[in-house]
């Protein structure tokens, strides 16, 4: 549907008024408009890197009405412009790279329940993968980060403790080595656990409001380097990362020849895709390929209800 210039004038100024509102609130300061230079007919000129709304401990109730408000005015006028787009014949699936007509791709779509909106997937039909949305996947690294930092300013995540402990315990520990919780939130309390089980395990969060602070939360690379870890654990963490094989080699690169890494997440089957966050569902071949593209070797995968958990083993 072609809509007029004075529909997006006055979608841009629902916009702004939306950031200034908050900023006032929030105390927030921002660089630029994320809504200036905004081409009607191109969904990727909104500057959805520009706007800071972070703060200094936790938002107020009315704080948080906001910035929700604010997130789903953006999604909504970020689906709007992409409408607007002819969808291109051919596709790429955006983990093995195959490209094909669009119709040899496999369509799944849901709702978003943190107000972003139609979630559209689809499922590489060579490697098994479902990936996207693209919408997700097209936004810049900087732009990913905020989203995550604004989302978790508002919702929280379920406790995870059990299933960690279940991942930590995949990698046959040893004691007095390390081990890294690697992306280990504010809703679980395995690292404590494990530690006063006598076991060195260390969190890993780099995203300052997803973690809940502690001398055991580790937040920067040079940190993970000196401690030196015997193995990495997860729990849904590997459906998050844009670039799912580079981060498999990132975290190998830290560890010694032969050393363990236990993921464990639902997504290994296509569960839990209400959420624009689930950038990835690894299903069929597609775990033996980021393992084989990672230079990573399969050593265990089991599922056991929700529990789905995979063991890689560095070369």
């Amino acid at each position: 549907m072609k809509r007029s210039p004075g529909f997006w004038a006055h979608l841009l100024k629902r916009s702004r008024l939306l950031a200034a509102s908050v900023m006032r609130v929030d105390a927030v300061s921002s660089n630029r408009d994320a809504a200036a230079n905004v081409d009607s007919t191109n969904v990727h000129s909104i500057n959805v890197d520009s706007v800071s709304v972070d703060k200094t401990g936790p938002l107020t109730t009315s704080e948080q009405a906001l910035l929700r408000y604010q997130i789903g005015a953006r999604w909504d006028m970020i689906h709007r412009l992409h409408a607007l787009k002819a969808a291109p014949a051919n596709l790429s699936c955006a983990l093995c790279g195959h490209t094909a007509r669009r119709d040899a791709f496999a369509e799944h779509v849901t709702e978003c329940i943190f107000e972003g909106g139609t979630i559209t997937r689809h499922q590489c039909p060579v490697c098994d993968v479902i990936f996207g949305s693209d919408l997700m996947l097209d936004l810049s690294p900087e732009a990913l980060t905020r989203e995550y930092e604004w989302h978790y300013q508002i919702f929280s995540e379920g406790d995870s403790t059990e299933q960690e402990m279940r991942a930590f315990k995949a990698l046959n520990p040893e004691r007095g080595r390390a081990y890294v919780n690697w992306g280990s939130g504010a809703w679980s309390s395995s690292t404590e656990r494990l530690r006063a089980e006598g076991w060195e395990v260390y969190g890993y969060e780099p995203h300052g409001s997803a973690h809940g602070g502690g001398k055991h939360v580790l937040t920067t690379r040079p940190q993970l380097e000196q401690i030196k870890p015997a193995g990495i654990f997860s729990n849904n963490v590997l459906e998050h990362f844009r670039y799912p094989v580079a981060a498999l080699r990132d975290m190998a690169s830290l560890l010694p020849a032969g050393a363990l890494m236990s993921h464990a997440t639902p997504c290994f089957e296509y569960r839990f895709e209400f959420t624009r966050f689930h950038l990835f569902f690894f299903l069929g071949k597609s775990r033996e390929w980021i393992a084989e593209q990672a230079n990573l070797s399969i050593v265990d995968y089991r599922a056991d209800g929700d529990f789905m958990n995979l063991v890689l083993q560095t070369s």
